[in-house]
């Protein structure tokens, strides 16, 4: 009579559920690797495709075709996968608002009112029903492992990639207002030497003292080629009239080239010194129409009788985060709360 206690095969059955177990395992451990890594690169294309397509809000001719062009001029630089079959094209571009002082952004059903855009490789956008173009597919290694066992599950996964990125515009003309201008037409900027009561705006090289009239000079020059510029912010600037009417020239330079050009300054108390740091309290657009200076336009006065002026409508409450009454700008990435990034 056999014996019922016989355990032939039992460490076979032990070690086929090990085998199975650490295939999974295994399986697992090969699809967050290359989860991870489509993820990777994909970020990386997203995000160099989204800080050169957001230049293109500045632009004045056609400003949509321009954001979709410099996106797509990434794509046979950016390798990810199947970039080929699914490249980055205007179906991956929503154009969104960015408000600096909550983070919130706001997406836009076109590119009116935009300061930012949003690049996306993904399934559907957590931010509108608009087509958000397609997401990479990665192949899935534990798979056929899981149809083995019966269960029916695809053959790739969506990996969901998207970036922000806005405009702010960069300080550039070396003028501080007061801000009891706000709001004025026709109104004259005057900046006088040895005067300082009776003025109404600051020179300033914004955060780089000193403030003298090479470096006011250098900030008109670079205005025009937007190199060497300083960097938003809120920040205390340097301020200083000093004895420095020839800046005046400069200006008049600069603005001569377009005066149906307008311009982002920043605003002041009322009372400034203009020979110390004060903080920036608000942003102005300033439309400049005139600027006289003594021995130039004939010897011409402002209208009010005074002899050294800039002579333009004065519009406060403006934001950095605009494209436009600027001619500089610098890009960077914000965060995305909905999609987590």
């Amino acid at each position: 009579m056999r014996s019922l206690n016989n355990e032939r095969g039992s460490v076979l059955v032990f070690i086929t559920f090990m085998i199975v177990l650490l295939m999974i395992m295994v399986g697992m451990g090969l699809d967050t690797g290359q989860l991870t890594y489509t993820r990777s690169q994909g970020q990386a294309a997203v995000d160099a495709a989204v800080l050169s397509a957001v230049s293109g809000l500045a632009m004045v001719v056609n400003p949509d075709a321009e954001v979709k062009a410099r996106a797509a001029a990434f794509n046979s630089k950016n390798d990810y996968l199947s970039s080929p079959l699914n490249p980055i094209s205007g179906s991956n571009i929503t154009y969104v608002n960015y408000n600096s002082a909550t983070g919130a952004i706001t997406d836009l059903p076109n590119i009116t009112g935009a300061n930012g855009v949003r690049v996306a490789l993904e399934k559907t956008n957590p931010y509108t029903t608009l087509a958000a173009g397609t997401a990479m597919k990665s192949p899935t290694f534990l798979t056929p492992l899981l149809n083995l066992l019966g269960q029916s599950t695809p053959s790739t996964a969506d990996v969901s990639v998207s970036a922000v990125a806005t405009m702010t515009a960069k300080p550039s003309i070396p003028i501080a207002i007061y801000s009891s201008v706000c709001g004025q037409t026709d109104v004259q900027l005057v900046t006088h030497p040895s005067n300082p009561s009776g003025d109404n705006s600051c020179w300033t090289t914004y955060w780089d003292p000193p403030v003298d009239k090479p470096i006011l000079q250098g900030l008109f020059t670079s205005s025009k080629t937007c190199s060497g510029l300083p960097n938003g912010g809120s920040d205390p600037i340097f301020l200083g009239n000093g004895n420095m009417p020839p800046v005046y020239e400069s200006a008049k330079s600069l603005f001569s080239e377009d005066w149906s050009k307008c311009w982002i300054v920043p605003v002041v108390l009322e009372g400034s010194s203009c020979n110390r740091t004060d903080a920036i309290i608000d942003w102005a657009e300033i439309c400049p129409k005139q600027v006289v200076f003594p021995g130039k336009d004939g010897g011409g006065v402002c209208p009010e009788g005074g002899n050294t002026c800039i002579v333009a409508d004065v519009t406060c409450g403006q934001s950095l985060y605009r494209t436009t009454d600027s001619l500089c700008f610098s890009s960077r990435l914000v965060r995305e709360p909905k999609s987590g990034m």
